[in-house]
Parts: C-alpha cells; structure tokens; sequence
C-alpha cells in the first residue's frame, strides 16, 4: 500500500479525474422547455418564451440557480445552447436555467430585457417547484447576453425596464451575483471606444449595426452614428431614439445597490470594444458596489480561456452558496471537524473544491478580500473558539 500522502494524492488526482468525466458528459435539463409565456412581436404575431433548467449534481435542499443568457448580437442564438464554462456550476451545487428572449428581428427594446427578467420572476414564483433558493439567484452572458447580464444587475428597480413577460409581477425580478462576459453598456459611445490595436470589426454607428437594429433605429439615413450627430436635435425620432439608447445602456443605471458584478473581457476584442467594459467599472466602483473588473490578455471576442472561466464560476460560487464562517465540511456547525479541511484549503483549493464541492469556500475568507490565505487563520481559530 502507498505511504498515506501518497495514497491521499491518488485519492484527490482520482476524484478530480471523475468529476472532470461527469463534466464532459453530456447534461439533460431536469425541466426541458418550460413555457414561461406568451409575448408579443412588433409584427403583430407572439413569441412563446422557453427555459431549460438544469439541477445540480451535488448538495441537499433548495440550490442557488445562475441564469445563462446567450449571446448573438441580440439578432440571434437560442436559449437551448448551454455555455461549457457554466456547466460545472452543476457540480458546485449550483442549478442553471437557459434565458430565451425575443431577438431584435422580433422585438426592439426593452423587449430583450422584459424577457430575461420574466424568467427570474418565473422561477422565484416556481422555487418549490424546482427546488431553487429564490434569494439566491444569479446570472452569466457573453457579448449581447454579457450587456443583458449586466443590465439585469443594474436596473433592479427600473419601472421602464421591467415589462410583464409571463406574469408573476409580485415577484422581483433582481439578482444577487453577476457576470458579464464582454457586454456593451453605453450603445452611444461604440465606435467612439475602439483602438487600435486591435481595431474594430464592426461599424457601430451604421444603420445595419447590432446596436442601431436594437433600439430600431435601422432604416436609411439612420443608425447609432446618426442619433449621436443628433443628440439634441428635438425633432423627433431624436428624443425617444436618445433616450432609448440611455435605457438600455447598464452603466445609466449604476446604483449601490447593485449586487455583486465580477466583468470579464479580451483585450484583443475586435467586436465589443474593451473599454466598454471599463465604463462600466468606472460608474460602479465609487459606489462601493462588489465589482471587479477582468482584463483578459491575448483573448479576442469569445471564449476567455478556462482561467477565467474557473475565476467567473468561483465569483458565483463564492457568493451565491449558502455562507457559515468557519463551517468549512458544511454540516451546519463549526468544531474540530472543520480544522483539515480549512487547512487543505489553506494550500490546496483544488482539493477542497473537489471534496467539498457544495461549500463555499468563503466560509475560510474571513477578512472578505475573496483569498484564504494566512491573514485567515486568526479568524478561522477564534471562529473555533466562539464554538466549543
């Protein structure tokens, strides 16, 4: 038999091998194409809004469930493409649901945001149903779905913006974590944030552009670069274009009650560019809101690389599973139990994540700068003591 170090190492290498084949496996929606309800389209037909919800793999109880809004430059994508970065919130005990919208061909804005936000009312009329925490619910996108994401997240409370899609107006409709995967938020000032390098692939300000068939604004001698020149031009459409371009844009409606925003994006994005991102930073970070904001070098439009995939699952994980300082196994109390997983923690967090999958690791962070490291341990002792 191997000494037991090593015996511990074949122990952990073997349980990451099998979470990582539980992974890669295919996943079935434990709720496969819930209607959310009928809405309709500016051609004068409707649009029936889906979700899938997928259940997590591992914990007990009603799960924290992360919204996965898709991407398409809002004119395409379905709710049914399930993001691999978000998958393995499955095996954190976290539960996900696919966001459907109406697309910009269908619907002009607010239609898109309307529809996101009747799915999180949906699902915390529905907790029970589906097994979900409704106070612990958050939300993830890519470029069009990464701007709806963070427009979730900073417009809770916008009466404009809240829409009556498939009901349950009695319900809220924020969320308690974010992230925003290289979304626009301020649809005026596109082409005005491109540099170069890298240089842009797309002419924001044309009238075919994605922003300028967003709000409508897309017929000849129009487009976002026509409503700039125009800003104050009272001749309608003007004013409602204008102030259309203001809702939608999520730095507008930057609050310090936003919740928590982790913003990640490619320096080498030639789509949205990267200060775009930075604007939104900027409007939050003196707000004392929990945000961060995730340059990404030698990444482009797309995927950020699994570093940062790992760093956007651990943001949601960190602050949407349920928190007991110092109760680091999760069985509900804090005692000598606690002292070897916390210790593993300490120099090994893949260990951790692997053994305790459904726990949250900030339950060792206990000076709140989002790492467990030595300046913890002071914390985690006297958490001990306050415990006998």
């Amino acid at each position: 038999m191997p000494p037991r170090p090593q015996l511990a190492a074949l122990v952990a290498i073997a349980s990451l091998i099998a979470v990582d084949s539980i992974r890669a496996q295919p996943v079935t929606p434990a709720f496969n194409d819930v209607s959310i309800g009928i809405v309709p389209t500016d051609d004068g037909g409707t649009y029936e809004l889906h979700t899938d919800i997928y259940h997590a793999t591992v914990g007990a109880g009603p799960r924290p469930i992360v919204i996965w809004i898709h991407g398409g430059g809002w004119q395409s994508g379905t709710y049914q493409n399930f993001a691999q970065a978000a998958r393995p919130l499955l095996a954190r005990g976290i539960h996900v649901a696919t966001a459907d919208y109406r697309l910009s061909g269908q619907a002009i804005f607010p239609a898109q945001i309307h529809d996101v936000k009747g799915l999180v009312r949906h699902l915390r009329a529905n907790a029970a149903t589906y097994n979900i925490d409704p106070d612990r619910i958050g939300a993830w996108g890519s470029s069009a779905g990464g701007h709806l994401t963070a427009l979730l997240a900073t417009s809770g409370g916008v009466v404009e913006l809240e829409g009556a899609s498939g009901g349950n107006s009695t319900y809220s409709s924020r969320v308690q974590a974010a992230v925003d995967y290289f979304g626009p938020t301020n649809l005026l000032t596109m082409n005005d944030d491109v540099t170069d390098p890298p240089g842009s692939g797309i002419d924001h300000d044309a009238a075919d552009s994605p922003e300028s068939r967003l709000i409508g604004f897309d017929g000849a001698g129009e487009g976002i670069g026509v409503l700039r020149a125009n800003i104050d031009n009272p001749a309608p459409p003007f004013p409602e274009k204008r102030a259309l371009a203001a809702l939608v844009s999520p730095m507008t409606h930057a609050g310090a009650d936003d919740p928590a925003l982790l913003i990640c994006h490619g320096l080498e994005d030639r789509s949205v560019p990267f200060y775009q991102s930075v604007r939104l930073f900027q409007a939050l970070a003196p707000l004392s809101v929990d945000v961060a904001l995730r340059p990404v070098p030698g990444f482009g439009h797309g995927a950020l690389g699994n570093e940062t995939d790992e760093a956007a699952r651990e943001f949601l994980v960190r602050r949407l599973l349920p928190r007991t300082p110092g109760d680091m196994d999760c069985d509900g109390v804090v005692d000598a139990a606690d002292i070897v997983p916390f210790a593993r923690l300490l120099v090994r967090p893949a260990w951790y994540a692997v053994n305790f999958p459904a726990c949250n690791a900030a339950n060792g962070d206990f000076n709140d700068d989002d790492e467990i490291d030595g300046g913890d341990v002071a914390g985690f002792v006297d958490a001990l003591l306050a415990n006998p």
